[in-house]
């Protein structure tokens, strides 16, 4: 079975520290690679987000120089609502293969019962959890959601991301730096198509 690790999100914009939670989550499970998967409608984003095809873009300026993590665009281009009970089916389906490893943070482990056929996504996968702030103690979230799945659960040794896109989208529109937040490369690209302005 190849080990491959799944890290979606909506990157509007890609930062640094998805690059570091992805390499996170790649050494510690010893993962053979981490898909950087753009989505492509996401439910539980309302209002407006950049287009599915610029952002999976400033993924793919993002993940320039790395071997192991990659930009995925299996959701880019679907014009329905990305439920990741689906994908996760549908990528099984494809890839037999594959040991799924899905990383997601601690925000989204709590609202997993509130998700589109939460069993489904446990079911096909196994989570990994990194820390997104103080709210929980996230090693009794796992074992509450091991429970009430019957998943398998793990946690992700990463600091606590001290970086957002809503964060780095509200400085951009403020004329504020970004330095340290995202890479050069995505940075010009923001610049170039005057995104978040």
């Amino acid at each position: 079975m190849k080990k491959v690790g799944i890290l979606g999100g909506t990157f509007d914009p890609i930062h640094l520290g998805h690059i570091e939670l992805a390499r996170c989550a790649l050494n510690q499970y010893e993962l053979d690679t981490v898909l950087v998967m753009t989505g492509g409608m996401p439910p539980h984003k309302r209002g407006v987000i950049t287009d599915a095809a610029l952002r999976h873009e400033m993924v793919k300026l993002a993940l320039s120089g790395e071997e192991e993590i990659v930009p995925y665009d299996y959701e880019v281009s679907k014009t329905e609502y990305s439920y990741t009970a689906k994908t996760l089916t549908e990528l099984k389906k494809l890839h037999p293969e594959w040991e799924i490893y899905f990383i997601i943070g601690e925000d989204s482990l709590q609202d997993l019962t509130k998700w589109y056929e939460p069993q489904t996504v446990t079911d096909n996968c196994i989570l990994l959890v990194y820390p997104r702030d103080n709210k929980y103690d996230l090693d009794n979230l796992i074992a509450d959601r091991k429970k009430q799945f019957n998943a398998d659960i793990r946690p992700i040794n990463a600091k606590i991301l001290e970086i957002s896109s809503t964060e780095i989208r509200r400085r951009i529109k403020n004329g504020e730096s970004v330095s340290g937040f995202v890479g050069n490369e995505v940075w010009e690209f923001i610049k170039e198509k005057g995104l978040y302005i």
